[in-house]
């Protein structure tokens, strides 16, 4: 029946004012044009009008009638049918061409309107007040969408955000956006659970409403919240955010990685200061933990294994020997606060020579950016002609628009250095090896602690020996400074040292550096 019925798509809002109707409208029409495209409904024309249904004379309403009863058309399809009439005049002329059959059809969303249902049309407007609600419900959610679709979140502000009304979106609070930022970075390294999360963001001042600290469930929200680096999720679907994003995606990718590492949290004690607690395995596989224990002159502080996966003969290791050793292992990595500032000061000036192809990798980028955009609008079309199932819509989906955030977060760094994403995580590794130096004459077991956690890989501490691999790309430092100070004979760098400088360790490719940034 349908297929010999010619329609005309009639969009209606209850306004004059440009800058109100434009959403509305836009709205109906993408709703509509989806029903005649899953119904393969042939529609002659669309019109859209920006006038009250109150009282009769709509110019555009009557023309579209008056071309019904000349024949051109025999169908209308509507958001509701409350959008074709509001009156009793507009009411009486639209019931009595159905009940004729100058109208075959009027189509809406959620049924259909034939000539034997002529006479129903007045008990469905009668019962419009008791459907306000349904009726009501179903238009927020339309417009939830819609802001979903601009790239507005329509939820509940997460912390670290305000409301731009003038932007009519969220924005970063000039205050709290630091402090999230601050919460992950510090979490990333792997060293923090819930607990201690909650007691952090109570010190910034950040509390339930009751003044309680927030709770492991409210922590692990927070830290999985995807609004954070500009993808938003609504009731299962992934949206492209376009509001600025707090935090990048490489860093709460590593806050991801980090809560699965520890899935089984421990709140660490108050008092206690052990700084190499939770840093070491012992041989068995189980972690090293640390007491106080008595000696002679007083009390120490020793690292055991907890002996969570049997019986181990390992003995006690003073801290004092896991600081000696921990510094002796790092010591191939120490540079003098000298060479640091000349190898920063060179890597400042191959960041500005990076700047000068900005444009062609800012293009590039957009290429790439446009690609998964394609990518986006074919996959919306495949799903709207039935080609694939709405399950695998939404997984494909949501992994296009998380890259895609992805694309806009790195053209943003991009443009922030002066396309060198590459200068901060090797300054990163230069502060590493600075800090190596420091600690031989300035030892701290905090600082030598974190030294160990950010160059070290498969950490151990088997019969009071302290054992770890370095990571990348410290692995390959300690043979290029051996090197370098066999060409400067142990002296000072020279600016005739710049150029293997240059070649041999600024070239990012052999850095991996944004895998050192942990």
């Amino acid at each position: 029946m349908a297929q010999s019925i010619k329609y005309i798509n009639y969009n209606r809002k209850s306004t004059d004012e440009e800058t109100r109707q434009v959403t509305s409208l836009d709205a109906q029409a993408r709703v509509l044009r989806d029903l005649a495209k899953h119904e393969r409904l042939v529609i002659l024309d669309i019109i859209q009008e920006s006038r009250t249904a109150k009282e009769p004379g709509r110019p555009l309403f009557n023309a579209m009638l008056d071309r019904i009863e000349r024949g051109e058309a025999n169908g209308i399809v509507c958001w509701d049918i409350d959008r074709l009439y509001r009156n009793p005049v507009d009411e009486g002329r639209v019931r009595w061409m159905l009940q004729k059959g100058i109208i075959a059809s009027i189509r809406t969303p959620t049924r259909s309107y034939y000539p034997a249902d002529a006479g129903l049309l007045m008990a469905v407007e009668g019962g419009r007040a008791t459907d306000f609600i349904i009726h009501h419900k179903r238009d927020v959610a339309r417009g939830v969408h819609e802001k979903l679709l601009r790239g507005e979140w329509p939820g509940k502000k997460s912390i670290g955000y305000l409301y731009d009304h003038v932007k009519r979106n969220i924005v970063p609070d000039p205050k709290r956006a630091q402090i999230v930022e601050t919460i992950f970075q510090e979490v990333s390294n792997g060293r923090h659970g819930l607990l201690w999360v909650s007691d952090r963001l109570a010190h910034f001042g950040i509390v339930n409403r009751s003044g309680q600290h927030w709770s492991k469930s409210q922590i692990h929200s927070f830290l999985t919240n995807r609004l954070y680096m500009g993808v938003m999720v609504w009731n299962g679907e992934t949206f492209e955010g376009k509001y600025k994003p707090i935090v990048a995606p490489e860093l709460f990718k590593k806050v991801q990685d980090a809560l699965k590492i520890r899935s089984k949290p421990r709140r660490v004690r108050h008092g206690h200061n052990f700084p190499f607690c939770g840093l070491f395995h012992c041989t068995c596989g189980s972690m090293v933990s640390a007491q106080w224990a008595k000696g002679h002159g007083g009390l120490y502080r020793y690292y055991r294994c907890t002996r969570k996966t049997g019986v181990c003969a390992e003995p006690y290791t003073q801290e004092k020997l896991v600081i000696a050793q921990c510094l002796d292992l790092v010591k191939p990595l120490a540079i003098s606060s000298e060479h640091a500032n000349f190898v920063r000061a060179l890597i400042d000036a191959e960041t500005q020579k990076d700047g000068e192809s900005l444009e062609t990798a800012n293009g590039e980028m957009n290429d790439k950016i446009s690609l998964v955009q394609k990518k986006l609008n074919k996959l919306t079309r495949a799903f709207l002609d039935e080609v694939i199932d709405e399950e695998s819509y939404q997984a494909a989906k949501a992994d296009l628009v998380a890259e895609k955030t992805n694309l806009k977060a790195e053209k943003q760094q991009l443009h922030r250095t002066r396309s060198s994403s590459w200068n901060e995580p090797a300054k990163a590794v230069i502060n590493a090896l600075e800090l190596a130096g420091k600690l031989q004459t300035e030892p701290s077991p905090q600082e030598i602690s974190q030294l160990v956690h950010t160059v070290g890989t498969n950490r151990h501490i088997s019969r009071k020996t302290v054992t770890f691999s370095f990571s990348k790309p410290y692995d390959g430092i300690p043979s290029l400074l051996t090197f370098s100070h066999v060409t400067t004979s142990n002296q000072s760098l020279s600016l005739g040292d710049e150029n293997w400088w240059i070649t041999k360790w600024c070239p990012r490719q052999d850095l991996n550096l944004y895998d050192v940034t942990h």
